[in-house]
């Protein structure tokens, strides 16, 4: 089952931090902020960062279908099968209030008869009781946990064409959970990387390669080709129908970075280049995020995003890139 890239003309993203009073549509329309507003280097309740990642996500959502514009998004069905694949790594792990405040709301509306979790390795003893709450709280739906790095895979061919160079047949091995899923919702913290300059929710699609057949470190789906090409042909077996980057802690080059901020769209690499632009590229000279808009899937300049709730001005924070990277 494969699934291909659409995306809206001027996609829609939302953009929220700790600190949100009040934001303003591009007519002067007044948005509702946060009750609880802090400043985004600050300590926050679990409470807090799920009100703020409902907000983002309520910013993202479209309005009712107007002339020239497209309708409201279809809202996952009660059979559906429905994958949040979560980073999850040494370096970089998706921040866990997002994770679950996802998790949980898709189980208490409904949306969804199998909610699967998945990551790049075991998951966290902390995930794990938190599946299990879950779980005993929604008898009615099939909710676990899936290891990508040892789920069974398939080898699939591409629903379009390809572009690693030393794959001209297109054909690479995935993982089964994400070729036969539904719906992939896609989470991540805000991170930089020196192979793509910027990591974040597409990035969470070199997990879906298996290790069993490309090596521990997957060195043989590197050897395919240019990185960039590489992870789009695993992004374009199924892209990601949400996408969430946030949460409190991040990565750069010299390590941590503490920064309160939700980002969500219904078009990741839309998401990713508002990501970008946050961190403090200029998105839009990103390789990764160039090639993927040029692809078809989705929008690589801030510019043509519609972004919603606070500006990327005020939600800059300064991330050191990775050397050769603007």
């Amino acid at each position: 089952m494969l699934a291909s890239a659409t995306f809206d003309a001027v996609p829609r993203v939302g953009v929220v931090l700790s600190s949100l009073k009040q934001a303003e549509e591009h007519d002067g329309t007044k948005l509702t902020g946060l009750a609880q507003p802090c400043p985004p280097d600050s300590s926050l309740s679990r409470e807090q960062m799920a009100a703020m990642l409902h907000k983002a996500m309520e910013f993202s959502a479209r309005r009712l279908s107007r002339p020239g514009r497209s309708g409201p998004r279809k809202m996952p069905e009660s059979d559906e099968w429905v994958v949040f694949v979560a980073a999850l790594s040494a370096q970089s792990r998706a921040d866990e209030v997002l994770v679950f405040t996802m998790l949980e709301d898709y189980a208490k509306r409904g949306m969804g008869r199998r909610l699967t979790l998945a990551a790049d390795g075991a998951a966290p003893a902390s995930w794990s009781e938190r599946l299990k709450q879950v779980s005993a709280a929604h008898p009615a739906r099939r909710i676990e946990y899936v290891d990508l790095s040892k789920d069974a895979w398939l080898q699939a061919p591409a629903p379009r064409r390809t572009f690693a160079k030393s794959n001209p047949q297109g054909v690479y091995a995935l993982a089964k959970t994400v070729l036969e899923c539904d719906r992939l919702i896609s989470i991540a913290p805000l991170a930089t990387s020196p192979v793509t300059g910027v990591a974040a929710a597409v990035a969470n699609y070199w997990a879906v390669a298996p290790r069993e057949v490309y090596g521990a470190n997957r060195e043989k789906l590197f050897a395919l080709g240019d990185a960039v090409d590489v992870l789009t042909d695993l992004y374009l077996h199924h892209p990601a129908d949400f996408a969430v980057v946030g949460g409190a802690q991040h990565r750069d080059e010299k390590g941590a970075v503490r920064h309160n901020i939700v980002i969500a769209g219904g078009n990741a690499v839309a998401v990713d280049t508002i990501a970008a632009a946050v961190m403090g590229f200029q998105a839009d000279k990103l390789p990764l995020l160039d090639r993927l808009e040029a692809r078809g899937f989705g929008v690589g300049n801030p510019d043509s995003i519609w972004t919603r709730g606070n500006e990327i001005d005020e939600a800059r924070k300064a991330f050191q890139k990775p050397a050769g990277y603007l």
